[in-house]
């Protein structure tokens, strides 16, 4: 064996060296490929006329995108989970808004409440789950930026079987369950039945969780208890996507992500993102959520029942958003 390696080591290794850099090239190439198709997939932009200039741009591989970018400057994300069925208008289950610092590696969460009352330009004044039946993303964030008089730079939205996927992809999130949680509607195919205690959820279970606020068996939940499993959630696939396992997972994450997310962030921008949050540094998410009291009032005709949000609030969050928003 000796002898062997000493006449065919030189040999054997180099051919090594060989398959291996092909291994490497290879997956390098096919990164490249998901990347590009991924962006291409999911970039929507609000307004008519931009596509040509993220096409010149989507030639580039994401490894000259990452060599070249810059860090971004801070700015205001909306980001909008959508219930989207078969035949029918996709509905705004989650709205948030995110003032994004990438120099420093940090996130301000901010949750809407989906019953909250204000305008929506063109259509008077209703809830603002409703403007993404009438206008979508762009009437959500036009109603918003009216509402808190700023100005949203960018939008990202998700769909639920995307976060199902994701969750899944991921190996699940670990959550404790504080209470029996069970609630059914056969009409939009609801089946909601989760035990308490820490536990890893799956895709559908995550889904369940962030839903729930109707019961069968006991009291309902307020929407501020289904905002707090929300950030719950965010937070845990925040940390299970800055981990290995998440990066062994990176092909079958953008195959899910090219497919089930639309935002108006260039290829660009994504890769000037990654960059700055892949770094060592921890990153910082911090949560808040608009505040205001739910209240029976009369709508086109009928009584119902919506979040009516104070000036002071609104000023509240405004401020706080401007200032994380501060170089």
């Amino acid at each position: 064996m000796h002898m062997f390696w000493r006449r065919y080591g030189k040999r054997i290794a180099r051919y090594g060296a060989v398959v291996v850099a092909i291994g490497v090239l290879a997956a390098v190439s096919f990164a490249a490929f998901q990347f590009k198709r991924m962006t291409r997939e999911w970039y929507a932009p609000l307004e008519a006329g931009t596509e040509a200039s993220l096409q010149a741009k989507g030639d580039q591989l994401p490894g000259a995108l990452l060599a070249q970018a810059k860090t971004l400057k801070p700015f205001l994300l909306l980001v909008i989970g959508t219930d989207s069925r078969d035949g029918e208008q996709a509905r705004s289950d989650t709205m948030m808004l995110a003032a994004v610092h990438p120099s420093k590696q940090q996130v301000h969460l901010v949750s809407i409440p989906r019953d909250s009352y204000m305008e929506l330009p063109g259509k008077g004044y209703d809830k603002l789950n409703h403007a993404m039946a009438y206008g979508g993303p762009k009437l959500v964030k036009q109603s918003l930026e009216r509402f808190f008089n700023l100005k949203i730079d960018r939008y990202v939205t998700i769909d639920f079987e995307g976060f199902r996927q994701v969750v899944d992809t991921l190996g699940g999130v670990q959550i404790e369950v504080k209470k029996r949680m069970k609630y059914t509607d056969p009409s939009d195919d609801t089946y909601i039945d989760l035990k308490p205690g820490l536990q890893t959820l799956n895709g559908q279970q995550a889904l369940d969780y962030v839903r729930y606020r109707k019961s069968d068996i006991g009291r309902e939940d307020s929407d501020y208890q289904r905002i707090a499993r929300q950030q719950e959630i965010v937070q845990a696939l925040i940390d299970k996507g800055t981990s290995a396992q998440a990066l062994v997972k990176a092909f079958s994450l953008m195959d899910i992500l090219g497919s089930h997310i639309k935002t108006d962030l260039t290829d660009r921008e994504i890769a000037s993102l990654l960059l700055a949050y892949g770094d060592t540094e921890p990153n910082t998410l911090t949560t808040d959520t608009l505040t205001g009291a739910d209240e029976r009032i009369w709508h086109n005709g009928v009584l119902g029942w919506y979040h009516l949000v104070p000036k002071e609030e609104r000023s509240r969050v405004r401020q706080l958003l401007m200032e994380a928003l501060i170089p």
